[in-house]
């Protein structure tokens, strides 16, 4: 018999869950085992479409859409965007400006 679909979920994985009858996708973003055994028994989730974060029993999660594991090895690539990283706000600027003033004046 194939173990359930929950007990491979970790910590960020992007996992889809149905409880009661409402079905959503989500990040998995805290995973907590049983007393007796490590083996996930309760999940809290970031949902994907509202941002709200919801504390699921495990069986609640239908299966893993993408795992830490795939994202490591390369199978899926996402697209990044470093553009934010060469902005300069006029704050930061302004920052460097004051402090390097001082300097020069001795």
């Amino acid at each position: 018999m194939d173990e359930p679909r929950f007990l491979a979920v970790r910590v960020g994985d992007l996992v889809a869950v149905k409880a009661h009858s409402d079905w959503w996708v989500g990040h998995v973003i805290h995973a907590e085992g049983g007393a007796r055994c490590n083996a996930n028994s309760l999940f809290q989730i970031a949902c994907v479409d509202s941002g709200v974060i919801r504390t699921v029993n495990a069986d609640a999660v239908l299966d893993i859409l993408c795992s830490q594991a795939q994202e490591r090895s390369g199978a899926l690539e996402t697209p990044h965007n470093h553009s934010h990283q060469t902005q300069r706000t006029g704050q930061s600027n302004q920052e460097g400006n004051r402090h390097g003033a001082g300097r020069e004046g001795r």
